[in-house]
């Protein structure tokens, strides 16, 4: 699955107060140092370059619509304004983008499937540490060796035994 990144105004673009939307793949380097292919969506909001959100006037408003929880909210918020309109379908037609949309879910599961799979993995490392430190404690062997074997620290081992009783 390939990964999908969205850049809010982060490109050079002319100061004509377009939306602009470019879409490329780029092939980055990953976490585990693999060669993998990414979707970038570079989207430039001319009128709100530069602006930060403090709640207090329209241009600030239109910095809100991007952390709308909903097309709804932001429909509410652009309150028929033209330029935060623009903003409001510009995002709809994204969503509405089937490749892009597949894409994204894809990433999504694929990044929850490695978190489920790496959490599950670790659960069971430890839950099997556990059971061999239970057996060697109910054996009488001594806490360095427990800990030494199972890489636990003295503490973990300690724990394990008051859990025991």
């Amino acid at each position: 699955m390939k990964k999908v990144t969205i850049n809010i105004n982060k490109f050079v673009c002319p100061e004509d107060g377009n939306t602009i939307i470019k879409r490329y793949n780029k092939e980055v380097i990953n976490d585990k140092g693999e060669l993998e292919e990414v979707l970038v969506c570079d989207v430039f909001l001319g009128r709100l370059k530069g602006i930060r959100y403090d709640g207090t006037n329209k241009d600030n408003a239109m910095l809100a619509l991007l952390g709308a929880d909903s097309l709804e909210e932001m429909r509410e918020i652009a309150n028929g304004d033209k330029t935060m309109m623009e903003v409001v379908h510009t995002i709809e037609d994204m969503l509405n983008d089937e490749e892009f949309i597949n894409e994204y879910k894809g990433n999504v599961k694929e990044t929850a499937y490695e978190k489920g799979y790496d959490e599950g993995f670790d659960d069971g490392a430890w839950a099997e540490k556990v059971i061999i430190s239970r057996r060697l404690l109910n054996k009488e062997f001594d806490y360095n060796f427990i800990a030494d074997i199972t890489n636990l620290s003295l503490e973990e081992v300690k724990r394990i035994e008051r859990d025991l009783s």
